[in-house]
């Protein structure tokens, strides 16, 4: 039996043929790496409080509340903390606490203090310490920091503590590492090659479209090129609906809240719908979905279940 690895998937070949065994491994180096890079910020940032750092699909991050604003420099310059501390060959030792202590131990870092005060009270609160580094984690991790070499900072931008815009705004620093540093490599040639391909990038350089911070990020105006293409895909699809036999209808952009009422919509999604505009004594809202107002094409007449289906 031979065994395989790459990027924290064993495959395993026997006779029979191919077994898939997913492993954590590559998981836990990037959150190793979530841990060497807030050590590496303590250490040129100290007055710098920590909020989480997980492992994501294709990398890791870890959020930040700092006066200072973290530059492209600034990470070329964690990265060098960072090999620093992988030379120093940390160990990485698990620990746990009760729960009095453990606010003890972070009573200077108030975004662990909430995490440990929203635990549950019969938690593990266990604690990761890799030389005079030590966050609050339920890991795993890998056992030295010497580990993990091949990683890479990539980004560094701004998000709310939780994901709530009411807290405040942290800032993020994004980076991935790999179990080698050819799948680094390979991985960072792939982000610049679809960097090459960005539709935001490509767009305006072809002066497809455009956006102005008076209307708002993500609602772009179409210029002239760009109202043509959607002018020529839009009469291509609804070509190729009336050949398969759809037939076109148009509705509002909005209707009174009523009709929202009715469907549900109002009592299950009012709070994520936009807000209703109140005209003289009726109230309209924005559509959040088209089937309300097609149902209303349907109820237009009486059917017969030999009409159906309607497209």
């Amino acid at each position: 039996m031979d065994i395989i690895r790459t990027l924290g998937v064993f495959l395993v070949y026997k006779k029979k043929g191919l077994i898939k065994m997913e492993m954590n491994e590559l998981q836990t180096l990037r959150h190793s790496a979530s841990h060497m890079l807030a050590q590496a910020v303590k250490r040129l940032y100290p007055d710098t409080k920590l909020a989480i750092g997980p492992a994501i699909d294709d990398g890791f991050y870890y959020d930040f509340d700092t006066e200072h604003t973290f530059t492209p420099e600034d990470l070329e310059a964690l990265e060098k903390e960072m090999k620093k501390i992988a030379k120093e060959n940390l160990k990485i030792e698990r620990f746990e606490l009760p729960r009095a202590e453990a606010l003890e131990l972070m009573k200077d870092e108030p975004y662990k203090v909430e995490l440990i005060n929203d635990l549950p009270e019969d938690a593990t609160i266990s604690f990761y310490k890799q030389g005079d580094f030590v966050d609050l984690c339920a890991g795993p991790h890998v056992n030295y920091t010497s580990k993990v070499k091949a990683y890479k900072l990539l980004s560094a931008t701004g998000a709310y503590w939780r994901g709530n815009e009411k807290n405040k705004m942290l800032q993020r620093i994004y980076g991935t590492a790999f179990l080698n540093k050819a799948d680094l490599e390979a991985h960072l040639e792939q982000l610049e090659e679809a960097k090459k391909r960005d539709h935001n990038k490509l767009g305006r350089e072809l002066e497809l479209f455009t956006t102005v911070d008076y209307i708002g990020q993500g609602l772009p105006i179409m210029l002239p090129k760009g109202a043509r293409v959607i002018q020529l895909l839009q009469r291509w699809v609804e070509d190729e609906e009336q050949k398969r036999g759809w037939q076109l209808t148009k509705t509002p952009l909005m209707a009174k809240s009523d009709l929202y009422k009715i469907s549900g919509h109002w009592d299950h999604y009012k709070e994520n719908m936009f807000p209703a505009m109140q005209v003289d004594d009726e109230s309209f809202v924005l559509r959040p979905m088209n089937c309300p107002h097609h149902m209303m094409i349907y109820a237009n007449r009486l059917h017969s279940y030999k009409d159906l289906p309607i497209r």
